[in-house]
Formats: C-alpha cells, structure tokens, sequence
C-alpha cells in the first residue's frame, strides 16, 4: 500500500523525486544572503541588550532583579542562536550556513565528478567506434573490459 504523493514540481511519479538545485546560488545564499542578515539581527539585538544592560543601573530592589534575569535570559538564547565572539561556532545559525555551503560544496563536488565519469565514458566509446582498444589512448587505466566483438 502506497501514501499519497504529493503533487507539483517536487515528484515525477509515484517513489520517484526529482532534485534540482543551482550550486552557485546555493553557495551565494549561505555566504552572503544568510550571513548579512544574520549579522544585522545580530547588530540590533545587541543595541537591545546594551539598552537594556544601560536601564538596568537605574533599577533597584526586585525591579533590578528580573532586569539582571531577563537580561541573563536574553543572552544565553542570544549565545545559543548566534554564538558568542569568542565561539560563534557555538550559535545554530553558523551551523546552518556552515551546513548550506557544505552542502553547496559536495554538490559542486559531485558535479564535477559525474561529468568527468561521462567525458571519459565518451572518449573510450570514441575510442571503440573508431577501432581501438579501451585504454589504448592513454587517457584512462586500461583496466575496462574489453567489447564483445562476436556472440
């Protein structure tokens, strides 16, 4: 028994997905759109924090309390989102733009590597049309079994 599939441009046909995705603006996307924007909600939460730590001085009693805990409160989640200067690994949101250039990084990877399969499939094929061996040009290891020339 099969679920539903969805419906669009995502699935071809019932178990079978179609990926398509473009490297170079993948690697853009976490390099630079994800990043700026990161750092200006960075920017902004720390003048929110250097007004609230300013406000802080003038509280007393149980008012500067919940100050002194809603600041430390704000700042661990700060610390657990974007890291801390010391460790900006630390923040989830490094961790996924490190994850999406990674990403960008191992698809380019895997580009190349297919289309160097598919550039050498071609030569020895050209190679076998035009009488030769496979392997006998120099350009690949020799080790490919040899075509069936009778039945």
């Amino acid at each position: 028994m099969t679920g539903p599939v969805p419906d669009g441009h995502t699935y071809i046909d019932s178990g079978v997905g179609r990926v398509s995705m473009r490297v170079g603006e993948l690697h853009m996307l976490a390099a630079h759109t994800i990043k700026d924007k990161m750092d200006a909600l960075g920017d902004a939460l720390n003048k929110i924090v250097d007004a609230m730590a300013s406000l802080q001085i003038s509280w007393s009693g149980d008012a500067q309390q919940e100050a002194q805990q809603l600041l430390d409160h704000w700042t661990q989640v700060s610390n657990s989102i974007f890291g801390t200067t010391e460790d900006p690994e630390r923040g989830v949101l490094n961790r996924i733009v490190e994850s999406v250039r990674t990403a960008a990084y191992t698809y380019n990877q895997t580009e190349v590597v297919v289309q160097q399969s598919w550039t050498k499939l071609h030569d020895e094929l050209m190679t076998i049309l035009a009488g030769g061996t496979p392997g006998s040009d120099g350009g690949s290891s020799g080790d490919l079994t040899p075509p069936i020339v009778e039945v």
